[in-house]
This record gives C-alpha cells, structure tokens and sequence, in this order.
C-alpha cells in the first residue's frame, strides 16, 4: 500500500469520526429517549475512529517500506465485476418495489445463494432465517408501514 492510500485512508477515517462526532454534538440537548441510540452508537463510533487513526498513524511512522513483505495484490474483476454487484443491488431493488420487502427478502437470498452455488438445503434455510429476521424485527418489534408492491395496485384494479 502506498502512502497514498495511507493517507486517503486516514483522510476518509477522520471524515467519518468527525461526522459522528457531529451527530454526537447535535444529539447532545435532545432528551434522552430520543438521542439514546445515537449517543450509545456514536461513542462507540468515535472511539472506533480514533482507534482507528492511531493505528494508521503508528503504522506510517514504523513501516518505511513494507513492499517486501507484503502479500501480492489480488488482481481486481474490472468494470465487469462491478456491473455485476450494481446488477444485483439494482435486481434486489427492484424485487422490493414490485413484490414486497417481506417477499422479496428470502427470494433475493435464495436466488443469490444458488446463483454462487450453494446447496439446496444451504439455500433454503439461509432464506426462512433471513425472512425470520425481517419478519421478527420489523414487522413484530418495529410494526413498519410497508408501502404497496406493485403487484397488488395491479391486481385490485
């Protein structure tokens, strides 16, 4: 890794610890049921952060050159691996809207799992966990208003 990316790492670390630590800043009149998620999560975010920086910065005043040392890069897919990781984001999107995040959750994971070559049984229960989750968190705990797929506004017209 070149210095660089070092320092484009450190750069991006600082930006997202100082972005907490804005939310922090924000939060810190609000009452304490409304700003108790934030602030929890916030500080384990900043200290992440932080931790995170003095390790870079530990990291770039010991190692010089580390080039001989360091594991071969692994060759990137290209332009072609990214169109496939958008396709598939943009698929599962898609999913949501015509059919429904309940429905659309375990059949994205079912399809995803076989299209990488997981077994049956691999996929299927993958799948039932995944609805399991979204249906015990959001639908039992949360009581989320899920908007209308569009496959019911063309069924009941």
């Amino acid at each position: 890794m070149n210095s660089r990316m070092k320092s484009e790492g450190l750069a991006f670390t600082a930006f997202v610890g100082s972005a907490i630590a804005g939310a922090l800043w924000v939060a810190r009149d609000w009452p304490v049921r409304a700003s108790i998620g934030i602030l929890v999560l916030g500080i384990i975010g900043v200290t992440l952060a932080l931790c995170q920086i003095s390790r870079d910065l530990r990291l770039q005043k010991t190692v010089q050159d580390r080039s001989a040392f360091e594991a071969p890069q692994i060759a990137t897919e290209g332009k072609w691996g990214n169109i496939e990781i958008w396709s598939w984001i943009v698929g599962f999107y898609l999913l949501i809207v015509s059919i429904g995040f309940m429905l659309a959750v375990p059949l994205f994971v079912l399809t995803y799992s076989k299209f990488y070559g997981a077994r049956w049984g691999l996929s299927i229960g993958l799948s039932a966990v995944a609805w399991s989750l979204v249906y015990g968190v959001f639908e039992t705990i949360l009581h989320v208003p899920w908007p209308t797929p569009l496959i019911y506004s063309v069924f009941q017209t």
